[in-house]
């Protein structure tokens, strides 16, 4: 088992005397629409509390480079999807009710079949969630839950980046398809204040964002960055916990295409690295920061901003 379980507990407590269908009207009544509750997307049933926990990763790309043979990827279109994982308690009964939810939008076709499965990003694996019949054929846009078993539930929980989400346009191209790997994109804020010695030289004001996805099956890492009041030379990423320095793991300094911005694509064998480093990233993001430094030589290179990488199931 991975050591990495940032899982977001979000629990709600309700003082209702009574379960079923009012404490359900409560919970929907008190949630917005763009709280995308995963209890308000079942049928009312009879929760205790009602108690639920949720880890959430949104912006999930899905595109036809993902595609692993033998299923083929379907040119010219992609999708993006949000990610969601719950539970129920049901009353009376030391039964729960074990669900994960999509909300995926699907740009060039209409999707006739909308799948999770159970592998990691460079081979396909079984089915583990099928949301196809609860699909409106007519609509590109699917939110909704699926029933999975306890087993498979802890799983996708524990080890979301060992699960990919696909989506195809059914007979007779059931094999033409997009898919995107729950967890395979590393966001990052960037501040003075994430800096250690002695790279703590840093630049008044200065912030920024940075992220990578890996795409292709795990060959392909893109990479975005912005910063403000600093234009550094050098952008990095490096495995160490929050507060130390760590080893280099990825060099971006190439994709530097202007002040304080970095923008665009390297290979892994542009980038040195093997499949399986890859693999171990995606197995545990929040091991890893983003550096970025004045120059590759002292003194430059002390003076730097920092951001480490954060699990999407944080509300940031």
């Amino acid at each position: 088992m991975k050591v990495s379980f940032f899982t977001a507990i979000i629990i709600a407590f309700a003082d209702i005397a009574h379960c079923g269908a009012k404490s359900m009207r409560k919970l929907e009544d008190s949630s917005s629409d763009n709280d995308f509750s995963l209890l308000t997307l079942f049928d009312a049933v009879c929760v205790d509390g009602p108690k639920y926990i949720e880890r959430l990763i949104p912006n999930i790309k899905m595109t036809s480079e993902n595609a692993i043979a033998p299923d083929v990827g379907l040119d010219y279109t992609f999708g993006s999807a949000t990610w969601r994982i719950g539970y129920q308690e049901i009353c009376d009964s030391d039964d729960a009710r074990f669900f994960v939810c999509l909300e995926a939008n699907i740009q060039g076709f209409i999707p006739k079949v909308l799948q999770i499965s159970n592998a990691l990003i460079t081979d396909n694996g079984p089915v583990v969630a099928d949301f196809s019949s609860k699909l409106d054929r007519d609509e590109p846009y699917f939110r909704g839950c699926q029933d999975v078993s306890e087993d498979a539930w802890l799983r996708m929980i524990r080890n979301p980046d060992e699960h990919y989400i696909r989506a195809s346009p059914g007979f007779p191209a059931d094999d033409s398809v997009i898919r995107g790997q729950i967890w395979q994109a590393f966001p990052a804020r960037l501040e003075n204040e994430q800096t250690v010695a002695p790279f703590n030289n840093t630049v008044s004001g200065a912030s920024g964002r940075a992220r990578i996805n890996v795409e292709a099956g795990g060959t392909v890492v893109f990479f975005d960055a912005t910063i403000s009041q600093f234009d550094p030379d050098v952008a990095k990423l490096a495995r160490g916990e929050e507060g130390e320095n760590g080893i280099i793991v990825l060099n971006f300094s190439s994709l530097k295409i202007g002040t304080g911005r970095f923008l665009g694509s390297l290979t892994i064998d542009e980038l040195g690295v093997s499949e399986q480093a890859i693999i171990e990233m995606i197995a545990d993001p929040g091991l890893y920061y983003f550096t970025f430094q004045g120059g590759e030589q002292a003194p430059e290179a002390f003076t730097s901003i920092r951001g480490q990488v954060y699990p999407y199931n944080a509300q940031y």
